[in-house]
């Protein structure tokens, strides 16, 4: 019996596994994002194609066991309409465009639907995973932690040369000839345990702004705490040995966001502030001290970019330029997929699109949904950014508040971002507002519970309060 077969066999069993315990499939598919790529490049390279889908199992699973449990749930999802009715038309409008005939078969148009909505119940599910603060705060602390032993890999990743077999990618796991590198430099771009870059970018700044998260529910006090600082540090550590600007660039445009609703509206954020200026230092000490050249590698490629500019407006410029020659209704959902190619067998790869390409994930859903589509899908986004920000100023304790800017910070890097295409991101999109809703739900039970207390391991100032106390009595 070979390695596929009992890939598929085990799939089976995970499915009815997720099933019967979709609160830890969630949780199982969300760790397996961060190593699945490893997997493919070093476990079962002759499989990757099925162990693309792994995490997808136990997240279909999962739904499925949700919704089997949904009606003796003690869940009632925050009241909505916008969001919901967007979400459903949306869905419908990307069913219809399935159908569309200018795709060259249905299977590219099934896979660009899961593209779009397929992590999109995580809005719904996430709430009923974690009933109580101290579940929350634990699994996020421990998934913080993983980024210490990624973060070790790519050290390794980059200080190995480039035909090393950590250096290899998923997509040519048969020639590890090429391998991106700074420019002329013999530094690798390093991918951690995703496939490629681009994947492992996605994880390093939602792990940034998780373990901005968790840093800040702790006021940024060290003790206690120096293992959440490892893993912070070894998160910028990776974006800068991946060589990526937009990480970077992103993160340094979050932070201010992050330390104006985080720390400076907080109560005592004169003392919190100056505990965030001490371990920024003690951050930026172990960054030049362990990753000096990965600074100066990626210094050196960002000073010789050309392109900035260009790439930074192309997110806004692409769609209209790409509108005349997409239509009202596009080319099709998945029409501009990247896996497309591995539905269209005989086909010359793109040729439906009639020589029509663009690299933002902006103009690539102009050229496949359309005008209308594409305003359908951007109104969700910013809608979703726009209500993350309002729970921001709304919820009542410091633990949920500080879940909720997480939510607002990723949720608004991600208006221009890859949501879409990127399959990592795209999950981490709906996590993220998957802990928005959550910590509205948890704010609005300890407000029914004048005296409520918490289990888990959080401080007691960011522990939910009697209702009698908080500022914002006025909340939902």
């Amino acid at each position: 019996m070979n390695e596929r077969v009992l890939l598929l066999l085990a799939a089976g069993a995970a499915a009815l596994w997720s099933f019967r315990r979709w609160r830890e499939a969630v949780k199982v598919g969300l760790v397996l994002l961060i190593f699945e790529g490893a997997l493919r490049k070093w476990v079962l390279p002759g499989a990757q194609d099925l162990i693309y889908f792994a995490k997808d199992v136990f997240f279909l699973g999962a739904y499925a066991g949700f919704l089997r449990q949904r009606p003796g749930l003690r869940y009632r999802a925050p009241s909505n309409p916008p969001l919901y009715i967007a979400l459903v038309i949306a869905a419908l409008f990307g069913l219809f465009q399935v159908f569309n005939p200018q795709l060259p078969n249905l299977l590219v148009g099934l896979l660009g639907f899961k593209a779009y909505f397929f992590y999109v119940p995580l809005i719904f599910v996430m709430p009923a995973v974690f009933p109580s603060d101290a579940e929350l705060a634990r699994f996020l602390r421990r998934y913080v932690l993983i980024a210490i032993p990624v973060g070790l890999l790519a050290v390794s990743q980059f200080f190995s040369p480039g035909t090393s077999v950590i250096n290899r990618y998923a997509w040519n796991a048969n020639d590890i000839q090429y391998v991106a590198t700074f420019g002329s430099s013999a530094y690798v771009r390093v991918t951690g345990t995703f496939s490629f870059i681009t994947g492992y970018t996605s994880y390093l700044l939602a792990t940034s702004v998780l373990a901005l998260t968790v840093l800040g529910v702790w006021r940024w006090r060290l003790r206690g705490n120096l293992l959440l600082y490892l893993a912070f540090a070894m998160t910028l550590l990776g974006m800068f040995m991946s060589g990526s600007r937009g990480p970077v660039y992103l993160f340094v445009l979050l932070f201010p966001l992050y330390w104006w609703l985080a720390v400076a509206r907080e109560k005592g954020s004169g003392s919190t502030f100056g505990r965030l200026l001490v371990g920024l230092s003690l951050v930026a000490i172990f960054l030049f001290w362990v990753g000096g050249d990965a600074v100066s590698a990626f210094y050196g490629r960002a000073r010789g970019a050309s392109d900035v500019g260009n790439r930074m407006a192309s997110p806004v410029t692409a769609p209209y330029f790409v509108l005349p020659q997409a239509g009202l209704l596009g080319f099709g959902i998945g029409a501009t997929h990247q896996s497309a190619m591995v539905v269209t067998r005989g086909v010359p790869p793109y040729s439906w699109l009639r020589g029509l390409a663009v690299e933002a994930e902006t103009g690539r859903i102009m050229i496949e949904l359309g005008p209308l589509g594409f305003a359908l899908i951007h109104f969700i986004r910013i809608y979703l950014t726009i209500f993350a920000f309002r729970q921001v100023l709304m919820l009542r304790t410091r633990f949920h508040r500080s879940v909720a800017i997480a939510g607002f910070l990723f949720l608004l890097a991600q208006l221009p971002g890859g949501a879409v295409f990127d399959v990592t991101a795209g999950v981490y999109y709906w996590f993220f507002a998957g802990l928005l809703m959550v910590a509205i739900r948890l704010d609005r039970q300890a407000a029914t519970v004048p005296a409520a207390k918490t289990a888990a391991p959080l401080p007691k100032d960011a522990a939910p309060v009697p209702v009698a106390e908080s500022p914002w009595r006025s909340a939902p």
